[in-house]
């Protein structure tokens, strides 16, 4: 089947869902007109309906419209929904839950084993279509659930596919990631402001600045291969590198990475 034929359900519509509405409608892989959702807030779901052009209805209608279930609650509301979604013979669905650190045996737990079920973690960068998504299916997952899949979250960025034990650490690095940049950015833009640029340009600069480096990367290049061509001795990107490797600045990187992904993990360990 096209993908314009499909017909998708949100569950739960926060702001990582309108964030996939947008991307589905502005890379026009489904038409409003086969995209429902609910949320149990009623005046949030009108706003919603005004707002996205599309259409709030009942769980059970839902399910019973829709090829492919967008599951986009809050993880501290994962079990309560799953047991509504397990009351609706899920068995013959498609499901993706972008719930942070629920893991695919508990949503097979409620959904049934015979359910194609994949997990994602998307990011905020999603919204400007520069989104990193990161997928792991449940066992024997259909070609056309794959595809299908990787086209939704392609229509917000790129996709890569990961066995689900690396789904943590891919939350440190992919989920959790832009809010680190983000500080980096923030503290170059600062001093760039205390040195007398204006907060603007000097923002603009730093962001500029990352962007370009990491789209040397997508080239193909190798960080360490960049780091030989610009860090010259005595010059003056040599000179930053030296503070940062004797302040331990990518160490600390490093244990920020790793704290989230220990609360994935702890987010994960309060389901089993």
């Amino acid at each position: 089947m096209k993908i314009e034929n499909y017909h998708i359900g949100f569950v739960g519509f926060g702001h990582m869902a309108q964030i996939l509405c947008r991307a589905i409608e502005n890379a026009r892989l489904i038409p409003r007109s086969q995209i429902l959702f609910h949320r149990r807030d009623p005046a949030k779901a009108k706003q919603n309906e005004q707002d996205f052009g599309i259409t709030a209805t009942s769980l059970g209608h839902l399910m019973d419209k829709s090829d492919l279930l967008l599951i986009c609650v809050r993880p501290n509301q994962a079990e309560f929904m799953l047991r509504d979604l397990a009351e609706l013979n899920p068995s013959s669905k498609m499901f993706v839950s972008v719930m942070a650190g629920i893991q695919l045996s508990f949503l097979q737990k409620h959904l049934g084993s015979k359910a194609q079920i994949a997990r994602v973690m998307p990011n905020i960068a999603s919204s400007v279509a520069e989104g990193m998504s990161l997928l792991s299916f449940a066992s024997h997952p259909s070609i056309e659930f794959r595809s299908l899949v990787n086209l939704l979250f392609g229509a917000s960025g790129q996709t890569i596919e990961i066995a689900e034990q690396q789904m943590d650490i891919g939350c440190g690095m992919a989920g959790s990631g832009p809010g680190l940049v983000l500080e980096l950015i923030e503290a170059m833009a600062k001093i760039g402001e205390k040195e007398g640029i204006t907060y603007n340009k000097a923002l603009q600069i730093a962001a500029q600045t990352f962007l370009g480096a990491a789209k040397l990367i997508q080239k193909g290049q190798l960080p360490r291969d960049l780091l030989q061509q610009i860090a010259t001795p005595g010059g003056t990107t040599q000179a930053g590198l030296n503070v940062l490797r004797q302040e331990q600045i990518p160490e600390k990187l490093t244990s920020a990475i790793q704290a989230s992904c220990r609360r994935s993990k702890e987010i994960s360990d309060e389901y089993f």
